[in-house]
């Protein structure tokens, strides 16, 4: 079902139009923006999108080019939606929508639900293609609470002059990268993305620590975690506390 559109109809956000490429889901642009509730959705999409690619699909008997983005340009337009019902959407899309697609193909299509009646056995397979991928959206959802919680830093009172990344970080604490990178994911004030990244978690008590940065260079883009002097002050203080425990139990054994 490659290149075939589907479109999803939700009561509250209307209709989205759907490409599956392979494992890639691409969602129609304008569909996602009208949806979020952008008065002006190709200025978002032209905003706020990094991937947008064309694909030729028929409307009222005509073949027409339309915009489509992936997953990482909805979860940008989600984020930065002032529409309340923002999270809806992003429940709808990626907890419904995009996991059936890409295990069956498209949503539970009466087609689907014929084979499941004659072929019982299907809707077990069924079943535990969709666990897994929920499992993988859990992890794309971290990254997007880390987003949000990036736009929050963003308008705290932080000079972003003041912040170092986490190797410069490691060299005025003088801790050893490995070391340090280490320290940060067991303690939870870091996680390694899908994409390898290291980011922080959404939680109150990492609140001021970090700010998250986009970049973008000739052929990648990505994310990069910085520490307010806030941040450097918290995790030194934490660092040395828990070498502190870690010798006092190694002089108990």
């Amino acid at each position: 079902m490659d290149n075939k559109i589907e479109i999803f109809k939700n009561e509250q956000f209307g209709e989205v139009r759907t490409i599956l490429e392979g494992e890639k889901v691409l969602f129609c642009a304008a569909d996602v923006a009208k949806a979020l509730g952008y008065t002006n959705p190709n200025k978002a999409v032209n905003d706020h999108c990094r991937a947008i690619t064309k694909r030729s699909t028929p409307i009222s008997g005509k073949v027409q080019s339309i915009n489509f983005i992936p997953e990482g340009d909805v979860y940008r337009l989600i984020i930065r939606s002032k529409l309340p019902a923002a999270e809806k959407f992003e429940l709808w899309v990626f907890d419904e929508v995009i996991p059936t697609i890409r295990k069956t193909g498209g949503y539970m299509t009466d087609s689907l639900l014929e084979r499941i009646q004659k072929e019982p056995a299907v809707i077990v397979e069924f079943a535990q293609a969709l666990i897994l991928e929920k499992n993988r959206v859990k992890a794309l959802e971290c990254e997007l609470n880390t987003a949000k919680s990036k736009a929050d830093y963003y308008d705290a009172f932080i000079n972003p002059d003041d912040c170092t990344n986490i190797r410069t970080t490691a060299k005025e604490l003088k801790i050893p990268e490995r070391k340090f990178v280490q320290f940060l994911l067991r303690e939870k004030y870091l996680f390694r993305s899908p994409s390898g990244q290291l980011l922080p978690y959404n939680k109150d008590s990492n609140a001021g620590l970090f700010i998250v940065r986009d970049f973008v260079t000739y052929c990648y883009t990505g994310s990069q975690t910085y520490f307010t002097p806030k941040g450097k002050d918290v995790i030194r203080m934490k660092f040395q506390k828990k070498c502190g425990e870690e010798l006092l139990s190694k002089m108990a054994r």
